[in-house]
């Protein structure tokens, strides 16, 4: 019984090796695939903003918007204004008590997530000036995405008694950039 036994555990352990060799193969291939460049901006522009001209105003929204962007370099934000940073009287050619100059464009964090390892370019206080990209989220490298960034775009002015009745207006041009 007992050479039985040896030769039956023989047998399985000789049968259970075969099947292990039998049954390993290996298979190798490169799996990948791209993330294609997101850069996006919606915003909108307020066309019916008070305007006192008596007081002045400080951080007056004039647009809203959102970002989203997935560059490592991250992104900045530019804005133009047709009238060179002033809301004029529609119907005047501007000057004293036809427009309104303002300062302090500022760019008003609301929402979303900036990329981790960026400069969050919110609440700085910027002149326009074209061709200049005015919201910058350098220093910084990016580690993950800007994800559905909300804001608002403000600006301020002082008092003004001059200005005559009527309704002032300016028109922005905002472009989302990859910096480099």
């Amino acid at each position: 019984m007992r050479g039985n036994l040896k030769k039956s555990t023989f047998n399985i352990l000789a049968v259970s090796m075969l099947t292990l060799g039998a049954s390993t193969s290996a298979l190798a291939g490169t799996v990948g695939g791209s993330v294609s460049e997101i850069n996006d901006i919606s915003y909108t522009a307020f066309s019916s903003i008070t305007v006192v001209a008596k007081t002045g105003q400080t951080d007056t929204v004039v647009a809203s918007g959102t970002i989203n962007n997935n560059m490592s370099t991250g992104w900045g934000l530019t804005v133009f204004s047709s009238n060179s940073g002033k809301l004029k009287r529609v119907g005047s050619g501007g000057g004293v008590g036809n427009e309104i100059l303002y300062s302090n464009l500022k760019m008003v964090k609301t929402g979303g997530t900036l990329g981790a390892g960026l400069t969050d370019p919110a609440a700085v206080a910027k002149d326009i000036t074209p061709g200049v990209v005015l919201f910058r989220t350098e220093p910084g490298t990016a580690t993950t995405a800007t994800v559905d960034y909300t804001f608002n775009l403000t600006i301020s002015w002082d008092s003004d008694p001059d200005l005559l009745e009527g309704t002032y207006t300016d028109t922005y041009t905002v472009s989302l950039v990859t910096l480099s």
